[in-house]
């Protein structure tokens, strides 16, 4: 059959006809591709639905639809299609009077009950260097703040603990390694009792698990177990957010939410539970779950944090006494628990690297268990609709997925802005697999970018002699021509060092060559010349890209698709968007961090910055609680990313008649200037 066009779009009647094929429920199957077949007719976007229907029919033995169908085919203007009909139509003929089905016309696609696959070997040791690199830099950074912490404490103390001055770092790294043993050895227990706390997690019997996919009972029933590979045991957690992970080495759970199982298939649950069985059964889980348990404390404090302030929330009348001591607790829960988050994130962003390589090893193998990666690329699809369809009912995506990110299958932003309408799936994979400057943007992406795995799972379907659910595009990387100025403020810094080098070389060289060269001297301190050239490099980086950034254009309205052409953050095309704020009240949106517009065309994330910084919600909170559920129309610009976003010029709520401005150019100006002065004040020595 041949392969799609590059552009193809997938109709989700399509896709549900085809997920209907692939479990052989053939009739639903040509409801599903008629119903494609009527929307599109032969444009591109149907000619795929009219190959498959042709299969439904063969393997109903409908030979007489399914000869008038290739007849109409062998007249496409597509010479590609033409070609396929003209060969099939002879065998549809042959076999009109016969009962077998033939094979070229038969769908070959796995089902889950077939045996797995047998892979040859992969060496797992960048994942075991990445995972052992991570878990280093957390534990100095973790070191570095216990050791200050216990020298504050000792500082204070009397003088019995004069002893333990100057064991500062030896009882960091004690409690330290005390932390991590109790995280390794009794994290499964920890996680169990933090998911009953938080989100009610009950058992699952196979016996209810077998309602919901009984391929599922019977992969787990397939496979061999022992001491040293445990069965998991199965626990649901009681909220609507499509949730699926894994945790522990000796105590296994696959943990799954209600939200979930109403969401999937049985094919699609399937697909899903063994990719985290594979993830144990090989371990990719050792290292980030503890870590991802750890990270549970900044973000319980920032949640603990924002509730709390917000039940302190002026207006506080005219009180001056109440007005003092509620807005100093106000203001206290609001620094304490925007800090929390943010150190949530930083640490977060520790466990990319890891994150991405184990989830490599565990698509590969998950796939492999049922035999076909297009089950497990169905699943995804599911799991992007559930997701965008939280963040349309609440407004956010959640605290669920979002202090669970690292273990969940998808980013949970990038999965509802996917999750919502047809996509251009082809340019997306090209986008992540083919771009100049993919490397960078994987730094910045919690998950292993969409795109590159399901190339990876296209390729092993081809393998496996499936036919892909997805075509591959071109490997050719596009071009993008503003690439350097995209990197502008690296290109500084990078320029910073040089002269630090060659300034450096000549400050050695004066001290050598005597009271000839000796006003020279103060060049030869590398340290103060690397704190001062390097900011001013990086200042001078941001200003240069600063007008391809914020054009003064007028605005356009765009649909996502057209938007996610673009190839850079510095191709921000100038959109006007006309929808509804979802969006969270309070102290948990105290940075901006949960903003989103349902629109016609799907969701955006928005990113705003006040005057006076991204604190905006805090000093203002009712602006949120007017707005929220509003019909609101924004400008700004949109950045093209990993998690695209559009980051907000101003915004009107036309049945309010109220116009606001939002200052991020201003920000960004600002910054850069900050960088400029810090590296001149640092070179003439007065910091």
């Amino acid at each position: 059959m041949p392969d799609p066009e590059s552009d193809f779009r997938l109709d989700p009647r399509y896709i549900a006809g085809l997920a209907a094929f692939n479990r052989g429920d053939y009739q639903l199957a040509i409801a599903a591709f008629k119903a494609v077949i009527a929307s599109h007719g032969q444009r591109r976007e149907g000619l795929k639905a009219h190959l498959h229907l042709i299969k439904a029919y063969a393997h109903t033995r409908q030979w007489q639809e399914a000869i008038d169908l290739c007849q109409l085919l062998a007249r496409s203007p597509l010479l590609a299609i033409q070609a396929w009909a003209q060969k099939h139509l002879p065998e549809l003929e042959r076999y009109l009077d016969e009962e077998p089905t033939s094979p070229h016309l038969s769908f070959v696609a796995a089902t889950g009950t077939n045996a797995p696959i047998q892979l040859r070997g992969v060496p797992r040791l960048y994942l075991w260097l990445s995972q052992g690199a991570t878990l280093l830099l957390i534990a100095w950074l973790l070191q570095g703040l216990l050791q200050g912490v216990i020298a504050g404490v000792l500082s204070y103390g009397n003088d019995q603990l004069a002893l333990l001055r100057g064991w500062e770092g030896v009882m960091a790294w004690f409690l330290l390694g005390c932390l991590g043993l109790g995280l390794l050895s009794g994290g499964s227990w920890l996680w169990s009792w933090r998911l009953r706390a938080r989100y009610g997690l009950r058992p699952v019997s196979l016996g209810e698990l077998e309602e919901y996919s009984p391929a599922t009972v019977m992969l787990l029933g397939r496979l061999p177990w022992s001491w040293w590979q445990p069965r998991p045991q199965i626990g649901c957690l009681m909220t609507a957010a499509p949730i699926i992970f894994s945790y522990g080495r000796w105590q296994r759970r696959i943990i799954v939410s209600e939200g979930l199982l109403r969401s999937l298939s049985g094919e699609e649950l399937l697909a899903l539970m063994a990719s985290e069985i594979a993830q144990l059964r090989l371990g990719l889980n050792t290292l980030v779950t503890p870590l991802v348990l750890l990270l549970q404390l900044p973000y319980d404090l920032y949640c603990c944090c924002s509730r709390w302030g917000d039940r302190l929330a002026p207006p506080y009348g005219n009180n001056w006494r109440r007005w003092i001591s509620r807005g100093t607790l106000y203001l206290l829960c609001a620094m304490v628990g925007q800090g929390s988050y943010l150190l949530f994130r930083g640490l977060e962003m520790l466990c990319f690297w890891s994150n991405q390589l184990r989830q490599y090893y565990g698509d590969r193998q998950g796939a492999a268990l049922i035999g076909n990666p297009n089950a497990l690329v169905m699943a995804w699809f599911r799991l992007m609709e559930a997701t965008a369809t939280t963040v349309r009912a609440q407004g956010e995506i959640g605290v669920p997925l979002e202090s669970l990110r690292l273990l969940l299958p998808l980013n949970p932003t990038q999965a509802a802005l996917w999750g919502n309408q047809p996509l251009d799936w082809p340019t997306l994979i090209r986008w992540d697999t083919a771009h100049p400057l993919r490397y960078w943007f994987r730094l910045t992406s919690s998950h292993r970018p969409l795109g590159l795995r399901l190339q990876a799972l296209m390729t092993y379907a081809r393998q496996w002699r499936l036919e892909p659910l997805l075509s591959l595009p071109s490997t050719s990387s596009p071009r993008c021509q503003q690439a350097w100025q995209q990197l502008a403020p690296f290109w500084g810094a990078i320029a910073g060092i040089i002269m630090t080098i060659i300034l450096t070389g000549i400050g050695q060289f004066a001290l050598r060559a005597g009271t000839i060269a000796f006003p020279l001297w103060w060049l030869a301190d590398w340290s103060t010349l690397a704190r001062g050239f390097i900011p001013i490099g990086l200042g001078l980086g941001l200003f240069l890209r600063w007008n391809a950034y914020y054009p003064d254009r007028q605005p356009q309205t765009y649909t996502l698709g057209q938007l996610l052409r673009r190839l850079l953050p510095l191709d921000s095309p100038v959109v006007e968007l006309k929808g509804h704020l979802r969006t969270v009240t309070g102290l948990r949106n105290g940075l901006g961090q949960h903003l989103w517009l349902e629109t016609d065309h799907g969701l955006f994330p928005l990113r705003c910055h006040r005057a006076w910084g991204p604190i905006w919600p805090i000093l203002q909170p009712a602006c949120l609680k007017t707005l929220a559920g509003r019909s609101l129309v924004v400008r700004g610009w949109f950045r093209r990313g990993t998690v695209p976003f559009v980051e907000v010029s101003e915004w009107h709520a036309p049945d309010l008649r109220e116009k606001q401005s939002w200052a991020a150019p201003y920000w960004a100006i600002g910054v850069a200037t900050l960088w400029v002065l810090y590296g001149i004040m640092t070179l003439l020595g007065w910091i």
